[in-house]
Order: C-alpha cells, then sequence, then structure tokens
C-alpha cells in the first residue's frame, strides 16, 4: 500500500473532483429553476387568497414540512402507514443492507438506539450471508464448468460460456428486466426503474425513488416480499461481480507488469535465457473450469498476520518448561556426544608426543621430520588444527 497510497489518492481526489464539477452543471440550473418557481407559486397563492397573509403561508409550509418528515402522506385523502409489520421488515431490511433509503427514519429515541445496537449486529451478519450466498452461485458456475468439460470443450470456450452466463443472467435478472416491471406497477419510465435498481443494489439508496409505498396504488399481495428477495439476490450477484471485476485487474495488472519486466531484462541482455516457465512439459488436461477460484485462494490478511503471531508467541507448555528448568543428571550428560578424558585432545597429545620424539630419534629425523610429521592428515587433532 505504501507505493500505491499517493497514487490512489490522487486517482480519487481526481474522480471526485470531475464528479462533482460534472453533477454541479447538469443539477444547479434544474435546482435554481425549483426555487424560482417555488418562490412564483407562493406569490400567486398570496394574490389568489388576500386574506392569507404570508406569515399565516409560512406557518402552513412549516407544518407541512414537519409531517412529511415523519413520514405522514401530506397529498391526497390516502394515508400510509410506515410502521405496520410488512413495512417494519422492509425497513429493517433496508438497515442490514445497508441501503437506508431515507425516506423512513425512526424518529424516537429509543429507536435510535435500537436502530445502532440492530445495525451493529445485523450488518455483519448480512454481509457473511450475502457472501456465502455469492460463493453458492460460483459453485454453481464450477459445476457448469465441470459438466462442459465433460463434453470436451475447451478450456478457453468455457471460461467464455461461464462468464457470459454470469454476466447476462446478472445483467437481465437485475438490471434490465426489473423496470419493466416498475413500469407497469409503479408507473415509473424505463430510466426511472433502472436508476432505482442500480440505486438499489449498491446500496447507494438516495431514496427518492422506493418500491411499494405509494397510497393510491394497490399492490399485489406479494410484491414487496419478491422485492425484497430481488434485493437480496442482487446484492449477491453484485458482490460476486465486483469480487471478480477486481481480481480480474489485478490479474490483468500482475501480467502487465511481469510483461514489462521481462521486456526490461530482454532489454539489458541481448541474450536469450530458457526460464523455467518456457520448458514445456505435458499438461494434464483439467476436470473443471472455476473462473470465481480466487474466492478459495487463501489470503493473508490483518486477522491472519495477528494469529500467526500469536502462535509463534504461545506461552511453553509444563513439559517444556520442566525439561527448561531442571539440572541435567549424569545419564544426561553420559547419553550425549562428550568426548572421555581418555579420547580427548590434549590426553591424545601428551601420549603421541613421547612415541613420535623416540621415533625422531632413533631414524635421525630433526626438525625437518618433525614438521613433516605435524602436516600429517592423521594427527590433526594432536598439534591443535582443527579435524578434517
Amino acid at each position: 500500500m505504501s507505493d500505491k497510497g499517493p497514487l490512489l489518492t490522487s486517482v480519487i481526489i481526481f474522480y471526485l473532483s470531475i464528479g462533482a464539477a460534472i453533477f454541479q452543471i447538469l443539477e444547479e440550473p434544474k435546482w435554481k429553476l425549483a426555487r424560482s418557481e417555488y418562490y412564483r407559486q407562493k406569490e400567486i397563492i398570496l394574490k389568489t387568497y388576500p386574506c392569507l397573509t404570508k406569515e399565516d403561508l409560512n406557518y402552513i409550509l412549516r407544518v407541512v414540512s414537519d409531517a412529511a418528515g415523519q413520514g405522514v402522506t401530506v397529498t391526497g385523502e390516502n394515508t400510509y402507514n410506515n410502521w405496520d409489520w410488512t413495512n417494519s421488515v422492509v425497513f429493517a431490511a433496508t438497515i442490514v443492507t445497508t441501503i437506508g433509503y431515507g425516506n423512513v427514519a425512526p424518529k424516537t429515541v429509543g429507536g435510535r438506539i435500537f436502530c445502532i445496537l440492530y445495525g451493529l449486529c445485523g450488518i455483519p451478519l448480512c454481509l457473511t450471508w450475502i457472501s456465502e450466498l455469492g460463493s453458492f452461485f460460483g459453485d454453481r458456475a464450477k459445476r457448469l464448468g465441470q459438466v462442459l468439460i465433460r463434453k470436451r470443450f475447451s478450456v478457453k470456450k468455457v471460461q467464455l460460456i461461464c462468464t457470459a452466463i454470469f454476466l447476462l443472467w446478472g445483467l437481465l435478472v437485475h438490471l434490465v428486466i426489473p423496470p419493466f416491471v416498475f413500469m407497469s406497477l409503479e408507473g415509473w419510465s424505463y430510466l426511472e426503474g433502472f436508476y432505482f435498481s442500480f440505486i438499489t443494489l449498491t446500496t447507494v439508496g438516495f431514496g427518492d425513488y422506493v418500491a411499494g409505498i405509494n397510497p393510491n396504488i394497490d399492490y399485489p399481495r406479494l410484491y414487496r416480499v419478491l422485492v425484497e428477495v430481488w434485493i437480496y439476490m442482487g446484492l449477491a450477484w453484485l458482490s460476486l461481480f465486483f469480487s471478480w471485476n477486481v481480481h480480474m485487474v489485478v490479474s490483468a495488472h500482475k501480467v502487465l507488469k511481469k510483461r514489462r519486466q521481462r521486456h526490461r531484462m530482454d532489454h539489458l541482455d541481448h541474450r536469450w535465457q530458457p526460464e523455467k516457465d518456457d520448458i514445456r512439459s505435458p499438461r494434464r488436461l483439467p476436470t473443471a473450469v472455476d473462473i470465481f477460484n480466487f474466492l478459495s485462494e487463501k489470503q493473508e490478511d490483518y486477522s491472519t498476520a495477528i494469529r500467526q503471531i500469536g502462535a509463534a508467541a504461545k506461552p511453553k507448555t509444563g513439559k517444556e518448561f520442566k525439561e527448561m528448568s531442571r539440572s541435567k543428571s549424569c545419564s544426561d550428560i553420559l547419553g550425549t556426544n562428550i568426548q572421555t578424558l581418555e579420547h580427548s585432545p590434549r590426553r591424545l597429545r601428551r601420549h603421541l608426543s613421547i612415541s613420535h620424539n623416540m621415533l625422531l630419534s632413533s631414524f635421525g629425523m630433526g626438525e625437518e621430520g618433525q614438521r613433516l610429521i605435524e602436516d600429517d592428515p592423521v594427527f590433526p587433532c594432536v598439534y591443535g588444527r582443527p579435524c578434517v
């Protein structure tokens, strides 16, 4: 992270700046028109009803704004209960999925405290479940690869087919087809339905469009339930898609980096040297192709490092402490590879010095003979040299 941190930080700042500039260009004129229209409508109301003063109109607008902020429907005759059992389940789902539309929120102190505690426990649980659901989809893709391999498809074709099915299934079921359903039931345009689908599945959740909350529409009985199931399935697919996309980008970066390094080495050394990767060896045909095999790879994360440090610093057992603390007995010393006094180099040297002096004197060999014997590898330890 130390080498990529400044670059990624600069990219994020640049990306945010570009996004802010584009949103300002696109949305600020619309907001100015809405503000002008609001002031114009206020003047029209005051002229239409002369008995109504400006202070009275502002008071009415403040009451309406407060009621809308509490989740009360302020238009039409029908009201919508945001806190019945069905809508409470939907609100709990928006908490644990981190969507948080914002159209409904707890207003009491107890509700806000419980919302914090509920989110602390529910969000990790839901994210774990969604991750497992994504792994389930990955296993289905792996089984499809096994079937295609048995039918003698090549590895590249299997990878292409599995990837195409994964992308088409997710895009059609979660982004392309649902807007048509919202067009028929909610009265939205296709762009509005597609916008709601993307904002919901990416857990952005602005709350400007929410399915199933219009009090003037009689929805089918299972409509809200199917919407919730669609959201969970879409979150699982999108999490798997983002993981796969990041893995592909990282793999491509590694390949390009290896190619640049190899090109640099070839540029420095024009002689071709065979590498281990260039050695052709017979390859076994795979029995399965898994495009999501990165999910099962062992990742070196912070928790893994902490566990390794804890295992290395694990306190010694009682047996190890006993072996360290007790003194060595005679049997322990004799059991080791220790030379006895009779075989020590000093004693051997004293015994052999008498015999070789007698040998030198009997053959008339002086200092030169002694030097030759000292250089003999048979007697290295006698003269204090290291044994060969």
